[in-house]
């Protein structure tokens, strides 16, 4: 899920007027913000394997540090308490938090059996991803409705909007696009996407000042 995860954050920062956007959306991609780190320091795995499921070629071999229940509580922990100290804010610590964790239950929905539960397992996975219609259904229907929802609560403008339309070129790239080349464009890409989104969502959050 790609759209999806991003649609939790835009629904949360909407409401918690001490969370900048692009802080929300790292928290709610925070497991695959560290997972490239891990792929090219070879802690973690995937294959690119075409068909593994109907609607994306990655087939994700070993992810327990980056994706597994436990690991992410762990992460979710430690990102409110630094969105705390620099927000002063419990319940925008607490949200950023919940967005973390929000990570893992979206991937079970979506993924196959490959959702580590610990970092042994047990596998769980709910496979929306075995239909690309319906992930490209429910995905829109999500990403649209949180969208509406943020600009009926926070000030827009261009660059909120050229965001939102960079996301969904995304997307729509990989729907579309041939599987990528190799393991490590991928790692490199997502390393290079995640800070851009960040910095690009904080600069145009609408809101009275925040500090995390």
């Amino acid at each position: 899920m790609f759209l999806g995860h991003f649609a939790v954050a835009l629904t949360a920062a909407g409401r918690e007027r001490r969370l900048r956007l692009g802080t929300a959306m790292v928290a709610a991609q925070w497991p695959d913000t560290v997972w490239p780190a891990l792929l090219l320091a070879g802690v973690e795995r995937v294959s690119i394997v075409p068909g593994d499921t109907a609607f994306t070629p990655l087939r994700f071999d070993h992810y327990p540090w980056s994706h597994s229940l436990v690991a992410v509580v762990a992460w979710a922990i430690l990102f409110g308490a630094v969105v705390f100290t620099r927000a002063r804010s419990r319940s925008a610590a607490a949200l950023t938090a919940a967005l973390v964790v929000s990570h893992w239950v979206l991937d079970v929905i979506t993924h196959r059996p490959d959702v580590p539960l610990g970092p042994e397992g047990p596998m769980l996975g709910l496979g929306l991803w075995n239909s690309v219609a319906a992930t490209v259904i429910v995905e829109s229907l999500m990403f649209a409705g949180a969208v509406f929802d943020y600009a009926r609560r926070r000030t827009t403008g261009a660059g909120f909007w050229s965001l939102i339309a960079t996301l969904v070129t995304i997307d729509v790239a990989n729907i579309l696009g041939p599987p990528p080349p190799s393991v490590t464009a991928i790692a490199v890409s997502c390393l290079v996407l995640m800070p851009v989104i960040w910095l690009w969502g904080n600069r145009v959050s609408g809101a009275e000042p925040a500090t995390a």
